[in-house]
């Protein structure tokens, strides 16, 4: 124990050398095989060889490995796969089970990737794996004792509900509370990579559990839900979906700037603007009715930085906040332009930086005038050019008759381009002169194009204003999406559709008919159990005749 180094009567010696042994002990008691090893076991299984007793050990933590010279399929899709773990449990009965073997079938437990899944033979694979360990963890269990207990049995001792028909459950609940103690102690001492299954399902239960809270509740969660996203990116997009869709349900759906600047960012679902460019497509993951009320936050947040940031430096508002935000519901794309002057302001100053970054991917620059920033904005059918200093005038174009590409990432900024209307015929031409806001209000008229309705203005000045406000959705009633015990009526529809998209390959099939007759059916083709939990909590049952499911009428 290397006390041979040392002077007696000094224990923290032995307690040094002690840890040293248990670290020792620890490394030994989850020490897997080699992957080559195992590799070359589970194909040896796959092509009906019959394994010794080494190799029959070393498959155990291979089973889930997809193995590329049988075409990607694993022992977890094999006919054999049960009769193989019915000899494991035989020998758990009989207290013969390797303990390593037993911790190499959960690492393969874990290891488990459904996307890798080549048909629904694997999936019932891994459910049967589950199962035996659920069953044969007790005895496992009883075999270790209490003495030099490795770490992943002391885990298992404690959080044993990862083995069962819920594992995430008990952790989705923690997250939403705050709690992540236990699962950063599960992942490190069972050894759950990014990759696995768990975190797929911890992060879509938790989420699906906010969005199954009222309105306040589920707000009051985005916080954490959005923390656990970003800790857990590689099932963030499926997250977001069900999030943004339920947001877009709350009454009211006021904007949420957290919300806002972490979807939009550059390295997520990008600006929504960027949508019609073909560049952010992660927006077609969400109803347009969504993406729209993302849109409206973006757009509002522009005009608002344009004048308040942008024109307010060369004092040269003019009132032009308050005018535009009178037509705030109706502005359906905005886009700022940036002087070379604002580029270079960044460094220094602190919002100009929040503000270019936030436009990342989606502005473009002046190459004219360094000192003038410039900004776009669509109403109805028609485009408008704001300059950010004097005397520039705002110039207002067709949408199908522009003198310049709108997606283009450098202007002049003069008569070549944004300014063109000086020269040549565009729709209205609006000279910031004193008397400028009531001239261009009913000028605007003249083009069919109204200021928003007072109650619209009231809600948008307070932050209650939404995309769903505009497109008439009842702002009394409001939607309510993913709640349990939900009917198949029409107005449920969206919400079932929703749901699906989180699973890919299944599908709706309406049947029902005007007199009464017929049924709604939801198909997976892959059977998945936790998209069966949610249409068991909705009411439905499943058909083996059509393996489908069915919603019963009440």
């Amino acid at each position: 124990m290397g006390l041979q180094t040392g002077e007696f009567g000094k224990p923290e010696l032995v307690e040094m050398s002690a840890r040293e042994a248990e670290k020792i002990f620890q490394g030994y008691a989850k020490a897997k095989p080699s992957k080559e090893d195992a590799y070359a076991a589970a194909r040896a299984f796959l092509r009906g060889q019959k394994l010794d007793a080494w190799q029959k050990d070393l498959v155990a933590s291979a089973v889930a490995e997809p193995i590329q010279e049988m075409s990607g399929v694993t022992v977890l899709g094999s006919r054999r796969l049960l009769e193989l773990l019915g000899s494991y449990e035989a020998e758990a009965k009989r207290g013969d089970l390797w303990r390593l073997t037993w911790h190499g079938l959960l690492y393969s437990y874990f290891n488990y990737v459904p996307s890798l899944a080549r048909d629904e033979s694997t999936q019932a694979g891994w459910e049967a794996l589950r199962a035996f360990l659920e069953r044969t963890w007790p005895l496992i269990d009883q075999q270790v004792g209490r003495e030099l207990v490795p770490d992943w049995i002391g885990i298992l001792r404690k959080e044993h509900e990862v083995l069962t028909a819920a594992p995430v459950e008990k952790y989705s609940r923690a997250y939403l509370r705050g709690e992540t103690e236990v699962t950063d102690r599960l992942a490190a001492d069972l050894g759950i990579p990014p990759s696995s299954w768990f975190w797929h399902a911890l992060v879509l239960d938790t989420v699906e559990r906010a969005t199954d809270d009222t309105d306040a509740e589920f707000r009051g969660l985005l916080p954490r839900l959005l923390n656990l996203i970003q800790g857990k990116p590689g099932f963030r997009d499926e997250a977001l979906e069900a999030i943004l869709i339920r947001y877009h349900a709350c009454k009211g759906s006021p904007q949420d700037e957290q919300l806002r600047d972490y979807v939009c960012q550059s390295t997520v679902w990008k600006n929504p603007k960027l949508k019609a460019a073909g560049i952010a497509t992660a927006w077609n993951r969400v109803p347009d009715t969504v993406w729209e009320m993302v849109l409206g936050w973006v757009n509002k947040q522009n005009l608002e930085d344009f004048f308040g940031i942008l024109a307010a430096r060369n004092n040269a508002d003019e009132g032009r906040l308050d005018f535009w935000s009178k037509y705030l519901t109706q502005v359906t794309w905005t886009r700022l332009v940036f002087g070379r002057d604002t580029m270079i302001l960044k460094r220094e100053n602190p919002n100009i930086r929040d503000l270019i970054a936030r436009e990342e991917g989606a502005y473009a620059q002046l190459t004219g005038k360094p000192e003038v920033d410039a900004f776009m904005m669509r109403i109805g059918s028609y485009l408008f050019i704001e300059f950010s200093k004097k005397p520039n005038a705002c110039y207002v174009y067709q949408s199908d008759q522009l003198p310049f590409e709108p997606y283009l990432r450098h202007y002049d900024g003069g008569t070549s381009d944004l300014a063109a209307g000086y020269n040549t015929n565009c729709a209205l031409r609006i000279v910031h002169r004193e008397g400028w806001a009531s001239r261009a209000e009913a000028d605007l008229r003249r083009l069919g194009i109204s200021p928003d309705r007072p109650d619209v203005r009231r809600a948008v000045s307070t932050g209650a204003a939404t995309a769903s406000t505009m497109r008439g959705r009842n702002a009394d009633t409001g939607v309510t999406v993913f709640r349990k015990e939900a009917s198949a009526s029409d107005s449920d529809v969206p919400s079932l559709r929703a749901l699906l998209s989180r699973f890919p390959g299944a599908l709706m099939d309406d049947l029902r008919k005007a007199d009464g007759g017929g049924r709604l059916w939801i198909k997976d083709p892959d059977q998945r159990v936790a998209l069966a939990s949610r249409l068991e909590e909705r009411g439905f049952k499943w058909a083996n005749s059509r393996q489908a499911w069915y919603y019963v009428e009440r």
